[in-house]
């Protein structure tokens, strides 16, 4: 299983979730917001910087941020949006600068988010808050 841990007041952070979620046929995806009880362990477990606030993938023992985690993402979904892989033929010094501008600015841009749309029943079983629902998925405790 593949785990993405999101920014959970972030308004993109929230539109790429629903984005996965509508696209994610192999049901292959796990959700945890960086701020939830299991998004924090998942965070101190793997020894991600502590200023990291963005997107982050977690795929078997590989940890991927910023630019690398959402293409990575993106490459696991089905065609066409596998192609957008092709986003690494930029330099990664590139495609991090960009998303950290994004980054930077989303809540200035955007806001936060106050609430957010609940997930529909089959929605909730993909999304991780405690650390009791981390222990059910073996491969991330």
């Amino acid at each position: 299983m593949k785990l993405i841990l999101f920014d959970g007041e972030c308004h993109i952070c929230d539109g790429f979730v629903q984005f996965i979620l509508n696209r994610d046929k192999e049901n292959q995806f796990l959700f945890t917001s960086l701020q939830s009880e299991a998004g924090e362990f998942i965070q101190k477990n793997y020894r991600v910087p502590e200023n990291i606030d963005s997107v982050l993938f977690i795929d078997g023992d590989k940890v991927y941020i910023k630019s690398d985690a959402a293409l990575n993402i993106l490459q696991k979904l089905t065609f066409p949006w596998k192609m957008l892989i092709a986003g690494k033929i930029l330099p990664y010094f590139i495609r991090d600068a960009l998303y950290d501008f994004i980054a930077r600015n989303r809540h200035k841009w955007f806001g936060k988010k106050q609430t957010c749309r609940l997930p529909t029943a089959q929605e909730r079983k993909k999304f991780i808050e405690t650390i009791d629902d981390l222990k059910k998925q073996k491969p991330f405790v």
